[in-house]
């Protein structure tokens, strides 16, 4: 943004303003049913932190992978193998039903890092089985309180 000023010699020239200081990342919000991209685990070195020092909760139609994190919100990541769901399709559909599950819950799961893996016969499950199993997953990892277990 350039502005005009006019100088003492009743010139006028071109002004530009000097940013302070870079408004820092804003903290993902957990109260709305977004996805934001800090929320989620994108690389390698995310995951293997998780894999690395993790506790396994397990059901007949998921495994989550959890490990508390040092930050106030929660991050997911998915790791749905082409080995277990052999098409695409089926794939992205138990990967959209993580998410919703994730987003409408994040609340809940505050300060862990936690990576879906999926299990093999998924694809004839109904998504809202397979979400309300996510939903028993998460109230188990609540209740195990992870995070104020020591090290």
């Amino acid at each position: 943004m350039v502005h005009t000023e006019t100088t003492s010699d009743g010139l006028n020239c071109a002004v530009m303003p000097i940013p302070l200081a870079r408004p820092s990342a804003p903290s993902p919000c957990l109260s709305d049913q977004t996805f934001d991209k800090a929320l989620r685990l994108l690389n390698a070195k995310d995951f293997s932190y998780v894999f690395a020092d993790a506790e396994r909760f397990a059901n007949r139609n998921w495994t989550l992978i959890v490990r508390a994190n040092d930050k106030p919100y929660p991050r997911l990541g998915l790791a749905i193998a082409k080995k277990q769901l052999a098409k695409a399709v089926w794939r992205n559909r138990v990967k959209r039903v993580a998410r919703e599950a994730f987003r409408s819950h994040k609340k809940a799961l505050s300060g862990y890092d936690i990576v879906v893996l999926g299990r093999r016969g998924m694809e004839q499950i109904e998504s809202q089985v397979l979400h309300d199993s996510f939903l028993h997953l998460i109230r188990k990892i609540h209740k195990s309180n992870l995070k104020h277990r020591p090290e």
